[in-house]
């Protein structure tokens, strides 16, 4: 597995993020929230894209020429909603995106 983790796949960072929260879920406070914020280094979010980024299908002018089709992020908003959460995005003043999930902790 050392070479999973350490080669940054995507299974191996989704499963340390859910175990992460799934132990703040569990052991917070009822009532409470577990936050989980990623940030990127990336180009940002434009701001005439932030309402719309997690809109089903809605692909930015900047991501038009890559892989996808715009249902990652509506995909996540669907099963952090039906986990009574909350997901926000935003652009980082020191560049790159800021995402930041809030689930309700079981207490």
């Amino acid at each position: 597995m050392g070479g999973a983790v350490g080669g940054g796949s995507a299974p191996a960072g989704a499963a340390v993020a859910g175990g992460v929260v799934s132990g703040a879920r569990a052991f917070g406070p009822s009532g409470r929230w577990a936050t989980l914020t990623v940030a990127d280094s990336g180009p940002g979010i434009d701001p005439i894209d932030l309402p719309f980024i997690f809109d089903r299908f809605y692909r930015s002018q900047a991501a038009r020429g890559t892989q996808g089709v715009g249902l990652g992020l509506a995909i996540a908003r669907g099963l952090v909603e039906a986990q009574g959460g909350v997901i926000e995005a935003a652009d980082s003043p020191d560049g790159g995106a800021v995402f930041t999930v809030r689930l309700p902790a079981a207490g």
